[in-house]
């Protein structure tokens, strides 16, 4: 019963030591192609795109600059504190 164990215990370890090989194989060519990405990205730079944005009228309003009413934002402003008070009460 020992050289059982013995046995599975060897298979174990050998089964283990190649699982980790193959990982640190696989963890190795990661590192490799991420270091020749940057050589290739280093070597030959593209230009960078600036990015477009979405509306062509320029920054987004503020609330300055929006059409908000007063009775729109006192509207908000009592829903908001309606909302609070029934979440205070549960």
């Amino acid at each position: 019963m020992n050289a059982e164990i013995a046995g599975q215990l060897n298979e174990a370890g050998t089964l283990m030591m190649v699982g980790m090989g193959f990982v640190f194989a696989f963890l190795a060519l990661l590192i490799g192609g991420i270091k020749l990405i940057e050589i290739t990205c280093a070597r030959f730079p593209g230009e960078v795109e600036q990015p477009v944005s979405s509306s062509k009228k320029g920054p987004a309003k503020t609330s300055k600059d929006s059409d908000i009413t007063p009775q729109t934002l006192a509207a908000i402003s009592a829903a908001v504190h309606q909302h609070r008070q029934s979440q205070e009460k549960q």
